[in-house]
C-alpha cells in the first residue's frame, strides 16, 4: 500500500468562544452561573422589564434596539406570518407528527426542515432578499418586463414564479398576501425595498402573479436592515408559533384525525 503524505493543518483555533451579542459576568460563588447579563450592552433584566419580545428579538440580530418606526413594522411583520396556515406543508407535517405520537421535542425540528424549502419556505425568503438587493437600482417596470419575457413555456407550467417571493400560488395571485401587504402599507412606514416591490407587483399582476408572503417578508426585512442569511432564520422563527400550536392541538387526538391516502389510491406492483 502506498504511503499517504498527510499534511498538518496550520489553522490556529480560538482558545474560547467569542460573541458580541451576549455577555455574562461570572458569579463569585460559581463561575458557571451568571451574576450579570448584558445583550449588546443592555442590562438583561432592564430589557425584561421595559422592552417587548419583538424589540429584543430585533436587538439580538441587529445589535441595536429598533426605533418606533422599525418597531411598528417589525411587530406587524412578525404577526403577519405567525401562522403559515393549516394547509402549509410545514404545518401539516407538524400535525401528522403529533397524531402519530412523535416525541414532542422532535416536532418543531422536523416541521422546520419542511419550512426550509424554496416553495413558500424560508429559503424563498433568502432568495427574495437577494433578488431585491440585486435589482433595487433598476426600475421595477424594466425588471418585471425582463423577468416575464425570460419565462419559458416550462416555467409557466404550474405556478408562475416571476421572481423569488413573487408569482402565483395555486394558480392565481395570493389574495391574502395582498391584504397583508396593503395592511403593512396602511399602518407602517414602507422603505425603499417595500416600495420597489409594490411597484414590481403592480407590473406583474396582469400575468396572474402577485405577492407571496415570503416576498413581502423579504422586502420588509431588507428595509429593516437584515441580511438574507438572517432573513432565512427569522422566517423559521416567526412561523414556528403557529406550527407549534397546530401540533399541540393535535397531540391528544388519534391518527384518524388527519386525512390519509385511501386504499384505492395505492398501487402494489408485483416483481
Amino acid at each position: 500500500m502506498a504511503k499517504v503524505d498527510v499534511k498538518r493543518r496550520d489553522d490556529q483555533f480560538s482558545d474560547k468562544v467569542e460573541t458580541a451579542i451576549w455577555k455574562e459576568k461570572p458569579s463569585l460563588s460559581n463561575p458557571f452561573h451568571a451574576e450579570d447579563i448584558r445583550c449588546f450592552g443592555y442590562d438583561h433584566l432592564a430589557l425584561v422589564n421595559k422592552k417587548s419580545f419583538a424589540e429584543v428579538f430585533f436587538l439580538l440580530f441587529r445589535g441595536e434596539l429598533p426605533d418606533d418606526t422599525q418597531k411598528t413594522l417589525f411587530e406587524s411583520l412578525l404577526i403577519s406570518v405567525i401562522h403559515p396556515g393549516p394547509r402549509h406543508v410545514a404545518a401539516r407535517a407538524a400535525m401528522n407528527a403529533a397524531v402519530s405520537k412523535t416525541h414532542v421535542s422532535h416536532i418543531l425540528p422536523l416541521s422546520m426542515n419542511v419550512m426550509a424549502g424554496e416553495w413558500q419556505g424560508s429559503r424563498e425568503v433568502f432568495q427574495a432578499m437577494k433578488f431585491l438587493s440585486r435589482n433595487l437600482q433598476s426600475t421595477p417596470e424594466g425588471c418585471a418586463r425582463d423577468r416575464l419575457s425570460a419565462l419559458s413555456d416550462t416555467d409557466q407550467e404550474g405556478d408562475l414564479c416571476v421572481a423569488p417571493g413573487f408569482g402565483s400560488s395555486y394558480g392565481t395571485a395570493d389574495t391574502y398576501a395582498q391584504k397583508l401587504a396593503d395592511n403593512l402599507f396602511a399602518h407602517c412606514v414602507a422603505g425603499e425595498s417595500l416600495q420597489w416591490a409594490r411597484q414590481f407587483v403592480a407590473c406583474i399582476e396582469e400575468s396572474g402573479a402577485g405577492w407571496r408572503v415570503t416576498g413581502l417578508f423579504a422586502a420588509a426585512l431588507c428595509d429593516l436592515g437584515f441580511t438574507p442569511y438572517q432573513g432565512e432564520l427569522l422566517y423559521q422563527i416567526a412561523t414556528a408559533p403557529g406550527i407549534a400550536a397546530q401540533a399541540a392541538e393535535k397531540s391528544d387526538q388519534p391518527i384518524t384525525a388527519m386525512p390519509f391516502v385511501s386504499d384505492q389510491n395505492y398501487t402494489i406492483e408485483g416483481e
